[in-house]
C-alpha cells in the first residue's frame, strides 16, 4: 500500500509539474532539470523512510493490540481468517474502510500539496530582498527570466563581416608577433643563466606567455602589450615552503618561506656531494657555508621571499643579460620602473614599440597554479604576499580545446567582438575604473565551454552562442554570483593540474563585491547594458562606418 501511495504521489508531481522542454534546451532548463532532480530525489527517498517508519509502528500497534484481546493467531488478520477486527484491520470491506485504512496517507499527501504551494510561491520571490527604489530599478535592468532583452541580434553574416574588417584585419600580425617575444625573452632567460651560474640566486625556469594575446582571443589592444610568467626554483641546498592563507581572510595569496634543504641523499647516490647543513664544519667549502644567508638577506624578509626584491634582483640580472644579447636585435630596450614586475619596453626604428611584462612565478606542488609577484592595481598587499594565479591553467583549458574542438569554431570570436565593442567606450577623465572585466567574460565564456558540446560552436552558430554568454553573464549579475571557473567546479576534466582541495572546495563566488555594495552593482547594471545596446546596435553601426 505504501509502494502504491508513493507512486501515485510521484504521478500526481510530474501532472502538475511539467517539464516544457524543446528541440535545444537551453543552459537554464538544463540548471532546472538537475535541481529538480537532485530535490525530487530526497523527497522520494525521505517519503520512503516516513512510509516504513510509519507501517513499523502499525505492525507493533497491531500485535499489541492482539496481545491485550486475547488473540492467539498471529497470522489470522494477515490472512483474513477473522470477520471481525480492529478499525484499522488490513481487510476491512468497502471505500470507506479504504478511506479509514489510508487516513495518515491523505493527511501526508496533503501536506506534500501545501509545502509544494508554498514553495513554488517562494520560487516566484527575488533571489534577494531589496528594499531600496535603487536594487528594484537594478532588478527591471537585467529580467534574464525573459527572452525579450536579447531580441534584435545581430545575425551571424553581420558578426562575421565586423570580425573580419575591425577585428581579424588589427590583430593578424599578432600570432607572429607572440613567437617573436617568447623566443626573445627565452633568450634573455638563457642569457640570465649564464650570469647566476656562480651566485645562489633562484634558478630561472623556461617561461610562459600567458594572456589574450598567447590564448588567441586578444583585440586590438592586446597587440602592443605581453605578459609573459618566469617560474624561479630555489638555488640547490634550499628550498620553498609554501604558506597559503585562509581565502575567508581576503585575496587568495601566500607566502613563500625560504629554508635550507638537506641534500644527504645525494651523498648515499653520488658520494662526492657535500650535505649543504650538516658539514659546517668538515669537508663544506668556505664560500657555501654563505650561501643560504646570503640569499636570505637580498631577496628575503623574515625568512620569506620579498616580492620587492626579488623583482629588483631580477630586473638587475635581466640588464646585464641584455649586454650579451643586444647585438642579435635591431631595437632599444628600455626597463621602465616597476616594484613587482619586470617591464620591457622595445622601441624599433619605425616608431613601433612592444610592451613585456615579466611576471615572476613560484609553483605551487605539482600543479599549474603559481604564486606571483603581480598582484591587482586594487590590491594592497604586503611585501611578502604573493597572489594566487590561475592563468596557466586556464591557458592549458583553453588550449585543449582548440585540439579537440571541430576546426574553426567560434568560441574565441564570440569572446573577441564582446571585449571590441566594450572597449571601444572611453572613460571620460576621473572616472572608476569598469566593474565587469575581461575576465569576467572570458570565466563566462570558459563555464559555456564545459556545459556545451563542443559542436555547439561551430562557425554557424556564432550569434546563439554569443547570445548565451550575455544571457549567462547577465542571469549572473542578476543573481550576484559567477562562480571561479577552477575552484570547486565538478565539471573540471581531470587532466587540468590543480591542487586536489580545489575540486572539492566550495565554489568561489567573483561577484561576491557586488553583493557587498550596492552601488557598484547598478553600475556593473549599467556597463552590462550599454554593452547589449552596442551589439544590438552593431549592423546600423558597422554599415555606416563602412559608407
Amino acid at each position: 500500500m505504501a509502494v502504491i501511495s508513493l507512486l501515485f504521489l510521484a504521478v500526481m508531481y510530474v501532472v502538475h509539474h511539467p517539464l516544457m522542454v524543446s528541440d535545444r534546451m537551453d543552459l537554464d532548463t538544463l540548471a532546472r532539470s538537475r535541481q529538480l532532480e537532485k530535490r525530487m530525489s530526497e523527497e522520494m527517498r525521505q517519503l520512503e523512510m516516513e512510509f516504513e517508519e510509519r507501517r513499523r509502528d502499525a505492525e507493533q500497534k497491531q500485535k499489541a493490540e492482539k496481545f491485550w484481546r486475547g488473540d492467539r493467531d498471529d497470522e489470522e488478520l494477515v490472512l483474513g481468517k477473522k470477520d471481525t477486527g480492529w478499525l484499522f484491520q488490513a481487510n476491512r470491506p468497502g471505500p470507506m474502510g479504504w478511506m479509514l485504512g489510508n487516513l495518515w496517507n491523505a493527511g501526508l499527501f496533503c501536506l506534500f500539496l501545501i509545502f509544494e504551494l508554498v514553495r513554488q510561491n517562494m520560487q516566484h520571490e527575488p533571489a534577494y530582498e531589496s528594499s531600496s527604489d535603487e536594487e528594484e530599478e537594478e532588478m527591471r535592468l537585467v529580467p534574464v527570466t525573459s527572452s525579450n532583452w536579447l531580441a534584435g541580434f545581430p545575425s551571424r553574416d553581420t558578426l562575421e563581416s565586423f570580425y573580419k574588417h575591425r577585428i581579424h584585419n588589427a590583430i593578424r600580425d599578432l600570432p607572429c608577433t607572440c613567437e617573436f617575444v617568447e623566443s626573445f625573452v627565452d633568450d634573455l632567460i638563457e642569457a640570465c643563466r649564464m650570469l647566476g651560474r656562480r651566485e645562489a640566486h633562484p634558478h630561472l625556469e623556461d617561461c610562459l606567455g600567458i594572456g589574450a594575446a598567447f590564448e588567441k582571443w586578444g583585440t586590438v589592444h592586446d597587440t602592443q602589450a605581453f605578459d609573459i610568467l618566469v617560474p624561479i626554483a630555489p638555488p640547490q641546498g634550499m628550498m620553498f615552503v609554501l604558506e597559503m592563507r585562509d581565502p575567508a581572510l581576503g585575496r587568495r595569496c601566500g607566502s613563500v618561506l625560504v629554508e635550507s634543504e638537506c641534500v644527504c641523499k645525494h651523498e648515499k647516490l653520488l658520494g662526492d656531494v657535500l650535505c649543504l647543513v650538516h658539514h659546517h664544519y668538515r669537508e663544506r667549502p668556505a664560500h657555501s657555508g654563505m650561501c643560504s644567508s646570503s640569499t636570505k638577506a637580498a631577496l628575503c624578509t623574515a625568512s620569506y621571499l620579498d616580492v620587492y626584491k626579488t623583482a629588483q634582483w631580477f630586473q638587475k640580472l635581466l640588464s646585464n643579460a641584455w649586454a650579451l644579447v643586444a647585438h642579435k636585435y635591431d631595437f632599444k630596450l628600455s626597463f621602465p620602473l616597476s616594484t613587482t614586475s619586470c617591464n620591457l619596453r622595445l622601441d624599433y626604428r619605425s616608431g613601433r614599440s612592444l610592451s613585456i611584462r615579466l611576471i615572476l612565478g613560484v609553483q605551487r606542488e605539482d600543479t599549474l597554479v603559481y604564486l606571483v609577484s603581480q598582484a591587482p592595481d586594487q590590491e594592497q598587499l604586503t611585501s611578502v604576499d604573493w597572489p594566487e594565479s590561475f592563468a596557466a591553467c586556464e591557458h592549458l583549458f583553453l588550449k585543449l580545446v582548440g585540439r579537440f574542438a571541430p576546426e574553426n569554431t567560434c568560441h574565441l570570436k564570440c569572446l573577441q567582438i564582446i571585449l571590441s565593442l566594450r572597449g571601444t567606450k572611453n572613460l571620460p577623465p576621473g572616472a572608476s575604473p569598469p566593474i565587469l572585466t575581461s575576465y569576467h567574460f572570458k570565466t563566462a565564456l570558459m563555464h559555456l565551454l564545459l556545459r556545451l558540446p563542443l559542436t555547439d560552436w561551430q562557425p554557424d552558430m556564432i550569434s546563439q552562442r554569443l547570445q548565451d554568454i550575455l544571457w549567462f553573464l547577465g542571469r549572473g549579475l542578476q543573481q550576484r554570483s559567477l562562480h571561479h571557473f577552477l575552484i570547486g567546479n565538478n565539471f573540471l576534466p581531470l587532466t587540468i593540474p590543480i591542487p586536489k582541495t580545489f575540486r572539492n572546495a566550495e565554489p568561489v563566488n567573483l561577484f561576491q563585491h557586488l553583493v557587498l555594495n550596492p552601488m557598484a552593482h547598478s553600475q556593473a547594471v549599467e556597463e552590462f547594458h550599454s554593452l547589449l545596446t552596442q551589439v544590438k546596435t552593431l549592423p546600423c553601426a558597422h554599415v555606416a562606418e563602412r559608407i
